[in-house]
C-alpha cells in the first residue's frame, strides 16, 4: 500500500480560495488525487485506509478544513461516520445515528434530497438547526456535502468538507467533492464485492466440509483434521445397522429425520468426542487425545439396550457396527479396516484396530493396489490374453473344445487369476477382460469347428452387453453360436437376479450353450439348473482331484452325475491330472475331462492326442 504521507505530500499547496479557478493546474490536482486513490485500490489496500487517505488529501486541497464520510444504515436509515480522520472522537460520537431531514445539517440534507448541499453559515442556516450545538462546539462555520451514490444511483452516504471559516465552494472544490464522492463509491463497491466473494468462499467451504442435512462436519473436514494433528489421537466409526430398511419402509424424508435424531443422540452419548457425518448412515467420533475406545462403545451399547429412539411418536430400537483406531497416523484407514473386520462378523459388532493382528490385512491391501496398477498397464500393453486348455470327449478320446483362461504376462512370467482376481473385482474390470477373451478366443477357433468355453461373471450380466457383443463377434469370425459355451459360476445360477436369468435364457434362445462352472462349491441349486436348461455341469476340481482316494468326493460326484444324466445334462470333470483319476471319471460315466493329463493351458490352440500316453 502506498504510504499516506507520501500521497499527501505529493500535492502542492493550493492557492487561496478566491484565486483558485478551474485551471489546468487545478484539474491536475484532482487527477493526481484520483490516481493516488486508484493506486491504493489496485494494490488491494484496506478500504478504510484508502478512505482515510482520500479525506486527508481533500483537506490538503481546502486548508483549515476537515473531511468526513458518512454511510446510511440500510435497516434504520440513519447516518453513521465511517471515516473522519481529523475529527476528534467526541465529534464523531455526536454525529453517529444522524437521521436525514431538513434540519440535520449538510450531510443529512444531501442524503435526504439526493443532491449536493453547500452551507456557508452553519450558525444561522436553518438546515443546521438540529446540529447547531455541534457547529458551535467545534467551530464548524461552513459545511459542503456531496451525496455518495451506488452504481444504481441510490444514495448510500455522503462525502463532506467542513470549514472553520464561513465560505462557499469554488468551482474547483465543487468538482473535488464530486470526484471524492465517486471515489468513495468505487472503494466501497470493491469492498462490498470482496465481502460477497469472501461470503461465497465461506459458503463453498461450508458445502465442501459440512454435511447439509445434519450440519455436522463431513469426511473431508475429518481428513483435514486428522492430517493437521501429529499427536496421538483416537477415531471411532459408527455405522447404523439396518438403516436402509428404515429409508425404504418410511421414505427418504423420514430417513433424513432419523439420521438427524441419531446425530443428536451421538452428540449426547459421546460428549468428549467431535462428531462427523462421513457417509449416508455412518458417523465418526474423533478424540484429540487417545482414549480406550472399548469403554464408550460398551456404554453406548448398554444405553441403546435400555432406551429406544423416539421419532414422530414412533419408537425404534437401534444397533450399530463400529470400528476404531488410536495412534498418530493413518487413523481413518485403520478405522475403516476395523469396521470391515466388525462387519465380517455380523451386525451389532465392533472391532478396535490392532496392528499386530490387522497389519497382514494392510499388506494385502497394498498388494491389491500393486496388482491393480500392474493390471491396467498390462491391459493397455496387450499383456492380458487368453490361454486355451483342451476338453476331452471321453467317448471318442478326442479334444473337441477349449476353455479360454485369462493370463497376465509380466517380465517373462505368466500369472494366473489366482494372483490378480481380487484386483479385477475391485477395479470393475471383469467386463473388459471378458470382451478381450471372447474376441481373441473366437479368433483362435475361427474355421476349426472347435467349441470355445468362456467364463461369464455377474458383472458381465449387470452390464447387459453380452447379446450384442457375442452376435457382433460370432458374425465377425464366422463362428456359430452353438460353438460357444458360456460358463457361469454356480452362485450366479443359484441366486441370480431375474434380469440375469432372463439374459441367459435369451442367449440360450440365440443358440449359445450354458455351463455351470465349479458345481458343488456353493449352493448346488438343482432347481435353478433345470430352470436355465443348462447344457453342461462342470464338477468342481476339489471333488475330482482326489476322487480315486477320497470316498466322500466319490459319492458327491456320483450323485451329481446321476442327477445330470437323468436331467439330460452333460458333465465335465475338472482337474483331471493323472490316470487313476481319469479311470474313476470314466467309470462314473462323466462325459468330458479337463486337466493337465490331456492339455496344459497354451497361448494358442494345439491339436492334442485324444488319449494320454
Amino acid at each position: 500500500m502506498i504510504d499516506e504521507i507520501d500521497i499527501i505530500n505529493s500535492f502542492d499547496q493550493p492557492p487561496a480560495e478566491e484565486t483558485l479557478a478551474m485551471s489546468v493546474e487545478a484539474l491536475d490536482m484532482i487527477l493526481r488525487l484520483q490516481q493516488a486513490i486508484f493506486t491504493q485500490v489496485a494494490s488491494n489496500g484496506d478500504y478504510l485506509d484508502t478512505l482515510n487517505a482520500l479525506c486527508h488529501m481533500a483537506e490538503q486541497l481546502l486548508p483549515n478544513s476537515v473531511a468526513s464520510i458518512m454511510l446510511r444504515d440500510e435497516q434504520s436509515g440513519l447516518l453513521n461516520v465511517l471515516v473522519a480522520p481529523s475529527v476528534p472522537q467526541n465529534g464523531i460520537d455526536a454525529l453517529q445515528g444522524l437521521a436525514p431531514g431538513p434540519g440535520s445539517g449538510s450531510c443529512g440534507n444531501a442524503v435526504m434530497r439526493n443532491e449536493p448541499v453547500f452551507v456557508r453559515d452553519t450558525f444561522n442556516d436553518p438546515r443546521w438547526l438540529g446540529l447547531r450545538q455541534l457547529a458551535n462546539d467545534f467551530n464548524l462555520c461552513a459545511c459542503w456535502s456531496m451525496p455518495v451514490r451506488n452504481n444504481d444511483g441510490k444514495v448510500i452516504g455522503s462525502f463532506a468538507l467542513s470549514s472553520f471559516e464561513h465560505r462557499s465552494p469554488s468551482e474547483f472544490h465543487t468538482r473535488l467533492l464530486d470526484v471524492g464522492a465517486s471515489m468513495v463509491n468505487i472503494v466501497l463497491t470493491k469492498h462490498y464485492q470482496e465481502q460477497a466473494l469472501e461470503a461465497q468462499r465461506q459458503q463453498l467451504i461450508t458445502a465442501l466440509e459440512y454435511d447439509s442435512l445434519t450440519a455436522l462436519p463431513n469426511q473431508s473436514k475429518l481428513k483435514v483434521q486428522l492430517k493437521s494433528c501429529i499427536a496421538p489421537q483416537s477415531l471411532l466409526l459408527i455405522n447404523l445397522d439396518n438403516f436402509r430398511f428404515i429409508n425404504t419402509a418410511y421414505g427418504p424424508s423420514f430417513g433424513d429425520l432419523f439420521l438427524c435424531k441419531v446425530a443428536e443422540l451421538l452428540g449426547q452419548q459421546f460428549p468428549g468426542a467431535e462428531l462427523y457425518r462421513i457417509n449416508a448412515d455412518e458417523f465418526a467420533l474423533y478424540y484429540r487425545t487417545p482414549v480406550d475406545l472399548q469403554q464408550p462403545i460398551e456404554q453406548f451399547r448398554e444405553y441403546l439396550f435400555g432406551h429406544s429412539l423416539k421419532i414422530d411418536d414412533q419408537l425404534f430400537s437401534i444397533t450399530f457396527t463400529a470400528g476404531g483406531a488410536s495412534g498418530r497416523s493413518n487413523l481413518l484407514e485403520q478405522a475403516v479396516q476395523a469396521m470391515s473386520q466388525a462387519k465380517a462378523h455380523g451386525k451389532n459388532r465392533y472391532h478396535i484396530y490392532n496392528a499386530e493382528q490387522d497389519e497382514p490385512d494392510q499388506a494385502l491391501r497394498r498388494e491389491y493396489i500393486s496388482w491393480n496398477a500392474m493390471l491396467h498397464q498390462a491391459l493397455n500393453e496387450g499383456r492380458v490374453k487368453p490361454f486355451f486348455q483342451g476338453v476331452r470327449d471321453n467317448s471318442s478320446g478326442q479334444i473337441i473344445s477349449y476353455e479360454a483362461l485369462v493370463r497376465l504376462e509380466d517380465g517373462g512370467r505368466i500369472y494366473t487369476p489366482y494372483h490378480f482376481l481380487n484386483a479385477v473385482k475391485l477395479s470393475g474390470l471383469f467386463p473388459t477382460i471378458s470382451r478381450l477373451v471372447i474376441d481373441k478366443g473366437l479368433a483362435e477357433i475361427a474355421g476349426t469347428g472347435l467349441a470355445l468355453s468362456v467364463n461369464i461373471t455377474e458383472d458381465d450380466l449387470l452390464m447387459e452387453y453380452l447379446e450384442a457383443y457375442l452376435t457382433e463377434k460370432t458374425t465377425e469370425y464366422r463362428v456359430a453360436p452353438g460353438q460357444v459355451v458360456l460358463e457361469i459360476l454356480e452362485g450366479i445360477s443359484a441366486v441370480g437376479k431375474k434380469n440375469h436369468i432372463a439374459q441367459l435364457n435369451r442367449l440360450k434362445d440365440l443358440g449359445y450353450k450354458l455351463a455351470i462352472d465349479d458345481f458343488g462349491t456353493e449352493y448346488s441349486n438343482f432347481e435353478r439348473i433345470l430352470e436355465l436348461n443348462v447344457d453342461f455341469v462342470k464338477i468342481d476340481a476339489k471333488y475330482i482331484k482326489n476322487i480315486d482316494t477320497d470316498s466322500k468326493s466319490y459319492e458327491i460326484t456320483r450323485a451329481i452325475v446321476f442327477f445330470a444324466r437323468n436331467a439330460g445334462i452333460k458333465t465335465v470333470a475338472e482337474f483331471v491330472h493323472n490316470d487313476a483319476v481319469q479311470q474313476v471319471v470314466e467309470s462314473l460315466g462323466i462325459d468330458y475331462s479337463q486337466g493337465y493329463l490331456f492339455s496344459e493351458p497354451s497361448p494358442v490352440i494345439l491339436h492334442h492326442k485324444g488319449m494320454h500316453e
